[in-house]
């Protein structure tokens, strides 16, 4: 039996248990003691395809956005040197300040604003400092959020997503989002993908917007409070 048959008795088996079943127990006691990692969702950027948390690689899905964030990581080591696995040396949580617990504070001020490994050309290219962001997503019939760690090219093409479900005066925890990947190419002519986001149904049922909103709530802090990794910005090859 291989992995993905494996998986897809198990989602099975899972949606067998009804709703009034699951609900006699508190999921929350599955976590006690247990600090996870929220699954990620990588990009293969030079084959247009998302690597999903069971290994599955997708052109597109469909899922809820619950929460979003910007995130800024300077590591002193590369991912090719190090291999993955080390957290940066530099960071912030939120984009504006150095978090407390960095190792080797770059910036002057602790705004990254004020940072040299912030301004364009510091590391040749772009900048040295990674500006990402998290966008933590639920896909029908999981229980926990995915993480996907959008790098500086994709930046732009939520940040207009997201503009443009708020000028329809769309909270984007009520819009069925489809994310998609196009091809394009930096100045350098290197062949790369680029999220391309789009609008799906609406959600109107008012207790599944109730346990979205809770769902947020009780998950924000390990959304936002996870620490950053080099896996989350280190390209996915395709296999």
């Amino acid at each position: 039996m291989t992995k993905e048959t494996e998986t897809k008795e198990l989602k099975t088996k899972e949606e067998m248990l009804p709703d009034e079943l699951r609900e006699t127990f508190n999921l929350k006691q599955n976590m006690e003691g247990v600090q996870p990692r929220l699954p990620q969702i990588g990009i293969v950027h030079q084959g247009q395809l998302f690597i999903m948390h069971d290994e599955t690689k997708v052109a597109e899905f469909t899922c809820i956005i619950l929460d979003t964030n910007r995130i800024n990581a300077w590591w002193e080591v590369s991912y090719d040197e190090s291999g993955g696995g080390t957290p940066p040396d530099c960071f912030s949580m939120n984009g504006i300040e150095l978090d407390p617990n960095c190792s080797a504070p770059q910036s002057p001020t602790g705004l990254c604003r004020d940072c040299d490994k912030n301004k364009f050309g510091s590391d040749g290219r772009g900048k040295a400092c990674k500006n990402m962001k998290r966008v933590h997503v639920l896909l029908d019939g999981e229980m926990l959020p995915l993480r996907m760690t959008l790098p500086p090219s994709s930046l732009k093409a939520i940040d207009n997503y997201i503009s443009m479900l708020t000028s329809k005066g769309l909270p984007y925890q009520l819009v069925h989002t489809i994310f998609k990947l196009k091809e394009t190419k930096n100045k350098e002519g290197i062949k790369y993908s680029e999220i391309k986001p789009e609008k799906g149904q609406l959600i109107t049922d008012q207790e599944k917007a109730l346990k979205l909103r809770t769902m947020l709530e009780e998950f924000k802090p390990i959304m936002r409070g996870q620490e950053i990794v080099l896996e989350e910005y280190g390209e996915k090859e395709e296999e």
